[in-house]
């Protein structure tokens, strides 16, 4: 039976049902299937009026452990490990697009003639990357790349990227992220006889309120409230004409290569963690249920009928059965589908007893 409750929870998410996926799809991929999460755990009209996220789950089930004595604790373990994972991927995702919103609406304050590109991606088979923006003026074609953090960052000599606190956290090599993006841009470029077109880069910060040390030169940082103003201020010749900007703007954008990809989140792992984790206290639930029904009966101090009580006290009812059921502390913390469950259980506590008395 819980192997089967598995399987119904599994097909009852719908989410991240292809092998792959452009960038662009999947923070709403991430957000429904947070939503199925939800709706599954607590019933759909609650969970569209409290507007629950994940960590209301995980709460949920922590607690929904505790009154089951720590059943699952291995389950919600892993799902919780999951759950971390997922947050971080969502926050990560919103906080990319909050970044790039501030720098595309900061580029509309250019004063100099302009083609602006937004999320380029290329490839030359081998090697991928994305360009957060690429714009195109009289004098140069800039590559933008965001950073939206909240966190002080170092940039050493050699180009390696921290977020700064009470320790040093390394991301990546921020001078080979910029150095694959040129060359593959550049390379697009070449290829249709704009080799000699100048190419900057700039990594623009969103929030003026962080420090950022920059000791690698041949990479520029500013805050995105410079940005307009640092394209707008190279000292270089005009070199590219209006016709030429445009074309260089439709090379760019057939030279793009919009993939889809797996996902680097393995989701049927987190379906499965979590429709365990349900199966396992939706079950424990049941259990304690059966046990309460079966509790021996409150002897009272009255004389009755030898035949007569002891018939009384075999006698059980779906009534009786689903008095108890909704008396448990468990199942007023149990999610709507705990429902069925414990139903079936409590109609075969009534077979098992009628045919233990020859009623079959």
């Amino acid at each position: 039976m819980k192997t089967q409750r598995i399987e119904e929870l599994m097909t009852a998410m719908k989410s991240f049902g292809k092998e792959s996926y452009h960038k662009s799809e999947l923070l709403n991929e991430m957000f429904a299937l947070q939503q199925e999460i939800v709706e599954v755990t607590f019933s759909g009209d609650h969970a569209a009026t409290a507007e629950l996220k994940i960590w209301d789950v995980e709460r949920h089930l922590e607690q929904l452990n505790e009154e089951c004595g720590n059943v699952a604790d291995e389950e919600l373990a892993r799902f919780k490990e999951g759950c971390k994972v997922l947050c971080n991927l969502i926050k990560a995702e919103i906080s990319g697009n909050k970044g790039e919103y501030k720098a595309f609406k900061t580029l509309e304050y250019l004063r100099s003639q302009n083609r602006i590109l937004r999320n380029v991606e290329l490839s030359d088979g081998e090697v991928r990357t994305e360009l957060d923006a690429v714009v195109i003026t009289p004098k140069c074609v800039t590559i933008v790349e965001v950073k939206n953090t909240s966190k002080n960052i170092f940039i050493d000599e050699e180009g390696n990227y921290y977020r700064t606190g009470e320790f040093l956290k390394w991301d990546s090599n921020i001078a080979e992220k910029m150095s694959v993006k040129e060359g593959l841009l550049r390379k697009a470029l070449e290829a249709a006889g704009y080799g000699q077109v100048q190419i900057r880069s700039i990594v623009v910060f969103t929030n003026n309120r962080i420090e950022v040390q920059n000791k690698y030169r041949q990479i520029r940082t500013s805050f995105v409230s410079q940005l307009a103003y640092i394209i707008d201020g190279y000292r270089l010749e005009d070199s590219i004409s209006i016709e030429e900007m445009d074309s260089l703007q439709q090379i760019i954008q057939e030279a793009e290569c919009k993939e889809a990809y797996p996902f680097e989140f393995d989701v049927n792992q987190y379906k499965a963690d979590f429709a365990n984790l349900m199966a396992t206290l939706e079950f424990a639930n049941a259990q304690e249920v059966e046990e309460e029904v079966y509790e021996e009966p409150i002897v009272e101090t009255v004389k009755v009928n030898k035949k007569q009580a002891a018939h009384e006290s075999k006698k059980i009812t779906f009534s009786s059965v689903m008095k108890a059921v909704f008396a448990s502390k468990q199942f007023k913390y149990a999610g709507s589908t705990a429902a069925a469950v414990v139903v079936s259980v409590a109609s075969g506590i009534i077979a098992a007893n009628t045919i233990a008395k020859g009623g079959f």
